[in-house]
């Protein structure tokens, strides 16, 4: 929060007109109209509210002229308003009289910091006519946002979709454990994707704080190929890779196929979250021992690598696995072929594989990645899939498997 300037808290003028512009944003505000705010500095004309803000520049006790230059410096140096001074100036006035003001909206939230007034919320009648209606069916309706969630297409009005927030009340009052998926395709109009979002999940705990540790996490289904012995654990970001390198039969290491589960990265180690369903036939004795080890029940001393696509999506996915395997690096068989592609001028735009919106990410935490990968990428503005690889160009390295 930005201190109001000493200059600005002593000039009543420039303080009354930023009291009066936020009463009347306020006011938009509420109404749902926010349009852009004008005065014009004549106080035998003004509105009552604006007469009051321009009231120094008549009061005998003040310099007029004072006021209204300090008032130019300010707007000016801070970009509170634009000034129009008037086609013409009569005889005898005063430099400021008629003068017109145009608030720049981009200080708004400068202004408010200095006031100390926070911007108000809007309150939907529609939305308190239905919360009422139907808050004794939650246990906690305050945890609803003040002016209502999002009414979002598919549902006709606030009513119908409390309809559906209340639904999950009685369904879980059913008892058993049903995933977000379940009960979201139950409650929200057959929609499996609706509680998908981080955000309705907090709401729905909010609202039912007691019930709603009945919802479980959807498992992460998990593909896996285990050798009898294992000295190191691969995790492929794309199915076909991963099927390219399992049919090879590596003698040691675990190939997993993580397909991109970068939301559940996080917990993909807790124990009950992943479910792996395994390529080849492994022993009872290696597969326990292998589960064991992924939900950290187990210590073994194998390297953990991760092999996807060169784009910023897939070094995202290293990023957020290192959460739950803080040694993983990069697999540097499978991305210095990458590598080599762009330097020489390969790989994809990102808009032509409909990967423009893909964030950019500062690091990783592996030193290949961070040293060579990315920097490789921002040069190059260009991606590679991991899949454009041939046979040829990892034949040498899986041998390495």
């Amino acid at each position: 929060m930005e201190r109001i300037p000493d200059l600005v808290a002593a000039n009543p003028l420039v303080m009354g007109l930023l009291e009066y512009v936020l009463e009347k944003r306020d006011e938009q505000i509420l109404c749902g109209d926010e349009r852009p705010i004008a005065l014009t500095l004549d106080p035998k004309n003004a509105p009552r509210a604006l007469r009051a803000a321009l009231a120094p520049l008549t009061d005998p006790a003040y310099d007029d002229g004072e006021l209204w230059d300090e008032l130019r410096w300010v707007a000016e140096d801070r970009r509170l308003f634009s000034i129009k001074n008037p086609q013409r100036r009569s005889v005898g006035n005063a430099a400021w009289q008629g003068a017109r003001l145009y608030f720049d909206d981009r200080a708004e939230a400068l202004v408010r910091d200095w006031l100390q007034r926070p911007r108000p919320l809007r309150q939907n009648p529609e939305w308190l006519a239905a919360l009422a209606e139907f808050a004794p069916r939650f246990a906690n309706p305050e945890a609803f946002p003040p002016d209502g969630p999002e009414l979002d297409p598919g549902f006709a009005d606030y009513r119908e979709l409390l309809t559906c927030w209340a639904s999950v009340g009685t369904e879980l009052a059913r008892g058993g454990a049903q995933s977000w998926r379940q009960l979201s395709a139950r409650c929200f109009l057959g929609d499996s994707k609706y509680l998908d979002s981080a955000v309705r999940q907090a709401l729905l705990r909010g609202l039912f704080p007691a019930q709603s540790g009945k919802v479980s996490e959807r498992p992460l289904l998990l593909h896996l190929y285990l050798p009898a012995q294992v000295q190191q654990v691969l995790l492929v970001e794309n199915q076909d890779s991963f099927l390219w390198l399992a049919d090879r039969a590596p003698a040691a290491t675990a190939l997993v196929y993580i397909e991109g589960y970068r939301g559940g990265a996080a917990r993909v180690r807790q124990p009950g979250v992943t479910r792996f369903s395994t390529l080849n036939a492994a022993d009872s004795e290696a597969r326990g021992t292998f589960l064991a080890w992924w939900q950290g029940q187990l210590e073994q001393n194998w390297p953990v690598y991760f092999w996807g696509d060169l784009d910023y999506e897939g070094l995202q996915i290293a990023a957020a696995l290192r959460h739950s395997f803080p040694t993983l690096q990069c697999w540097r068989p499978g991305f210095a072929p990458l590598l080599e592609r762009l330097r020489r001028g390969g790989g994809h735009r990102p808009e032509q594989a409909g990967k423009a919106r893909q964030k950019y990410i500062a690091s990783t935490g592996c030193a290949f990645a961070d040293g060579e990968l990315l920097p490789a990428l921002r040069e190059s503005g260009r991606f590679v899939d991991q899949e454009a690889l041939s046979a040829d160009e990892l034949d040498l390295e899986v041998a390495e498997l």
